[in-house]
């Protein structure tokens, strides 16, 4: 009694075992070989490893038992459009790197892409069923096979990484069985620009800054420099790299550059000085102007492995003319990749118009590579008095009249207004501020001219109680005063004196421009007596 049962426990077992057989002979196995990393706003991402030439999804089915087949689909189901086509599909993609079914084997040779659906991102691969033609009879399959799934390229704007793909089966009544259901065709998802800033690529590399106008056409500073960084290692590709069978039939990705706030005439000269060693650009113009204002870099040599920069100088600018009208303001530079396109064209089907890879427009920045700052000086008096028997004296000089010429670097002849800010002390703690600006009205003190500009070559001297009287003031006052001077290598000498037995001096300081030196950074601001 006990073998009985035993036995039939056994037979039992073995019709479990078997049975998936008789359903299932063979067994699909999918290895998708992804791309690491891609661009995270490319609309034609790469969904296999640009490293190696023929790369795809991988279907690899294994033969369990001989059995008929019956014709059914694979479906690759990509998580958004789909942006190459097949050339049998689609006639305006590139006919020589086109989505593609390779190296077909066996049970697979004759498997083949039925239809694509570009918007929902799916792939229908048909495969061969023993009921493929009613002029033989059905026969029994009894090979197992392989082919590459090849070519496919999709819209990674908007996706996070991992991005994977599912796969499904039409029938599964078939002797078809699916083992795999997902697979993940990028790894991960980046900027293809890490940072654009103002410096040098490296200690070697000569750092420029940023080159400063003033609005009197006179070029204080006429170079500088920026840095663009790649984002990762394979970030940026050349035209072979773009492709996934090392054919040309692509872009290189590429860096658009905008320059904005030129003015009308200004000729910035353009230059790429230094760049990774593995890292070769082309597309650089020799000059940008108003009119010509974006640059387009393109690349024919990079790594694929170390991540890259690149440098741009600008300048020596030249003298701007005296046609140019300039005021105060900045000249900005952003980047993104490019070219810049939609996924899919007006027929919601991948198209080349512009080349591929096509990106979304992303920009980084902007920059400030040109300071444009008024034509002025700005002096500070630490202390000025008048109370009482005391005043102060102030002597300022436009000194853009000298002796050397412009051949011997001398300064522009030129005459302005002086603006005054009066920071006065209280009782206790400040005063309430007011200002001062000279004009053909507002006079005081001796050497003015009759428009209240001050001329080069020409010094004016002048009481603070005269200034306090222009001003509206009245009483007594003790505190700073700032001066800006509508012209530049102002100089002076403020001195507080009762006229009878005290006098001293204090020195006027010189500060750099604060629009392109701020005083919140020491660094750069610092005073001195000797600008």
């Amino acid at each position: 009694m006990k073998s009985k049962f035993v036995f039939g426990l056994i037979a039992a077992m073995m019709v479990l075992t078997l049975a998936p057989s008789s359903f299932a002979q063979i067994n699909i196995q999918v290895f998708p070989n992804g791309s690491a990393q891609e661009i995270d706003t490319n609309r034609n991402a790469q969904t296999a490893d640009p490293l190696s030439a023929g790369a795809g999804i991988l279907v690899s089915g294994a033969l369990v038992a001989n059995s008929p087949l019956t014709t059914t689909n694979l479906l690759v189901d990509y998580p958004s459009n789909i942006t190459s086509g097949s050339a049998v599909l689609v006639g305006d993609i590139p006919a020589s790197d086109p989505i593609r079914i390779e190296g077909q084997t066996g049970v697979f040779a004759g498997a083949v892409i039925s239809t694509i659906n570009y918007v929902t991102g799916l792939v229908t691969i048909q495969l061969p069923g023993t009921d493929d033609t009613t002029t033989v009879p059905i026969e029994v399959n009894t090979l197992s096979g392989s082919f590459r799934l090849v070519g496919v390229r999709i819209d990674a704007n908007g996706q996070t990484a991992p991005v994977s793909t599912s796969f499904s089966l039409s029938n599964t009544a078939n002797n078809y069985i699916l083992s795999t259901t997902t697979g993940t065709i990028i790894n991960a998802l980046g900027d293809g620009i890490a940072s654009m800033a103002i410096g040098g690529r490296n200690s070697s590399s000569v750092n420029s800054g940023t080159a400063t106008i003033f609005t009197n056409r006179l070029v204080v500073d006429n170079m500088a420099s920026f840095v663009v960084t790649e984002g990762f290692a394979s970030g940026w590709r050349t035209d072979v790299q773009n492709t996934t069978n090392g054919t040309t039939t692509a872009n290189s990705t590429q860096v658009r550059l905008t320059f904005t706030g030129i003015p009308d005439n200004v000729t910035i000269p353009f230059a790429i000085t230094d760049t990774s060693g593995t890292l070769t650009v082309t597309g650089m113009p020799p000059n940008i102007t108003d009119g010509g204002n974006v640059v387009t870099l393109s690349f024919t040599t990079t790594s694929m492995t170390s991540v890259e920069a690149f440098q741009v100088d600008l300048g020596p600018i030249p003298d701007p003319g005296s046609s140019v009208t300039l005021v105060p303001g900045t000249i900005t530079v952003t980047a993104t990749m490019a070219p810049i396109g939609n996924a899919l064209n007006s027929s919601q089907q991948p198209t080349v118009s512009g080349g591929f890879p096509r990106f979304a427009q992303e920009d980084i920045g902007p920059v400030v590579v040109v300071n444009i700052v008024a034509a002025n000086t700005t002096l500070l008096v630490p202390f000025a008095v008048r109370d009482g028997a005391y005043d102060t004296g102030i002597a300022l000089a436009n000194t853009t009249a000298d002796p050397f010429g412009a051949g011997g670097g001398g300064a522009t002849p030129s005459a302005g207004t002086i603006v005054l800010n009066f920071f006065p002390r209280a009782a206790a703690g400040a005063g309430t501020p007011f200002s001062l600006t000279t004009s053909a009205t507002v006079k005081p003190g001796i050497g003015l001219s009759a428009d209240g500009t001050l001329a080069a070559g020409s010094t004016w001297t002048v009481l603070l109680s005269e200034l306090l009287t222009a001003a509206g003031q009245t009483g007594s006052y003790s505190g700073y005063i700032f001066f800006q001077t509508n012209f530049i290598n102002a100089h002076g000498a403020p001195f507080v004196s009762d006229f009878r037995n005290f006098t001293s001096f204090s020195p006027m300081l010189v500060l750099p421009p604060p629009s392109t030196a701020p005083r919140t950074s020491p660094a750069n601001g610092f005073e001195s007596l000797g600008l």
